[in-house]
């Protein structure tokens, strides 16, 4: 092998293209500075009463206001939680329900809601899965008909699915249903939404809204739930009755100012970055359609769809193989939800009425504006890997 040969094989083997900001995002370096003086400066515990745990308090509030400013949610209060996983279980444990009321969730939803509604069938409350329609979407006309049941009293509905990227009409989805029964409580996942599509809860006219930091470039370790003024969720946590007596435990002080740098960076960056992950997607999926993949392909997500998550699949290839035959050519994408990888199939594509054989095969493909990508090595990589494993299954065929 000559020298030539040597350095090449070197150089491929350092591509590293990672398209799984779905899963999680690299935080801002700012994150980490921010962190060390707050570690440095704002250690004090804030609910003590001393100057220095005061003015502790004072930037945990500051952090609460810059990020309920972004979200237009000055008609409600904004709680910092340890992720968007605990938002969502505190919604289904805490919303005052009793036996044979009735909760609508979509089948598009995140494992954390959708495991933690279905949980409430235990204590005899009816869960009740909202069918999605061939494009991702909760399908309206069965919403409507499962509204006439009149003990429905606590609705979920993803705003921005974090497996194809396909965006609920929240507003009219909500506005409906306020319009059969104004007690309905209405809650939305947003942590694929917020940061990445227009989010304003004032016009959306919800109740209850979830976030979280590491989709947006920040640390690990916090999350938020808005609850609407008059909206009454009782803690998960009980204690020391911090976050207004709404979540006990000590607050984290670092994470919330990193939360609220980075959400208020990705919202100054908003729409150079929305055009910048729209000109990706279209990039990467032009040259993908035009490649020697496109008989074996098919896009699961619509051209008006969140533009940062795409779905894909490739008939009769298993998503996990091609998911790690990438990962050794230096592209990371993943098989879906890393909440839900574990698990056999796709709950979400199933819904959208998918053929099992491209069930199997999804994949789910994740832009960052803040990441540069090589195109055209990333679809020659898909290439050689979709021909080699079809060439295998026709083979077996």
């Amino acid at each position: 092998m000559t020298k030539f040969n040597v350095c090449f094989i070197i150089l491929t083997m350092e591509k590293l293209f990672y398209l799984d900001n779905a899963a999680t995002t690299k935080a801002f370096d700012e994150n980490f500075d921010l962190i060390k003086k707050a570690n440095d400066e704002l250690f004090y515990n804030p609910s003590s009463s001393y100057n220095k745990s005061i003015k502790t308090k004072n930037e945990l509030e500051k952090s609460r206001e810059i990020i309920n400013k972004l979200l237009h949610g000055k008609m409600g209060k904004l709680y910092f939680t340890s992720s968007a996983t605990e938002s969502n279980n505190t919604i289904f444990s805490g919303v005052h329900l009793r036996a044979g009321q009735t909760v609508l969730i979509s089948k598009g939803e995140h494992p954390s809601v959708y495991n933690s509604a279905h949980n409430l069938s235990k204590k005899g409350i009816n869960v009740i899965d909202i069918p999605l329609t061939e494009t991702g979407e909760v399908d309206f006309e069965e919403y409507k008909k499962l509204l006439n049941d009149k003990t429905v009293s606590l609705i979920s509905i993803i705003h921005s699915s974090n497996e194809t990227g396909r965006i609920n009409d929240i507003e009219k989805l909500c506005k409906y249903a306020k319009s059969v029964n104004p007690k309905i409580i209405f809650h939305s996942d947003g942590v694929q939404a917020f940061g990445k599509i227009k989010v304003n809860l004032m016009k959306l006219g919800i109740d209850i809204y979830t976030i979280s930091a590491h989709k947006i470039y920040s640390v690990r370790g916090i999350g938020g739930l808005w609850i609407k003024d008059g909206i009454i969720v009782d803690p998960l946590l009980l204690g020391g009755g911090q976050e207004n007596g709404f979540r006990s435990s000590t607050e984290n002080i670092a994470g919330a100012i990193a939360f609220a740098y980075s959400a208020q960076k990705v919202y100054d960056d908003f729409d150079k970055n929305y055009e910048k992950v729209l000109s990706q997607k279209n990039e990467f999926l032009t040259k993908l359609t035009n490649s020697k993949v496109k008989e074996y392909l098919r896009v699961n997500s619509l051209n008006d769809n969140n533009p940062y998550v795409l779905s894909l699949s490739f008939d009769n290839i298993k998503g996990e193989v091609l998911m790690h035959a990438l990962e050794g050519d230096g592209v990371l994408v993943s098989t879906g939800s890393a909440c839900s990888s574990k698990k056999a199939g796709n709950r979400i594509l199933e819904a959208m009425g998918i053929k099992n054989s491209f069930v199997i095969g999804s994949i789910r493909v994740s832009f960052s504006p803040y990441l540069d990508y090589d195109f055209d090595y990333i679809v020659s990589c898909f290439e050689k890997n979709v021909l080699r494993f079809e060439k295998n299954v026709n083979i077996k065929k």
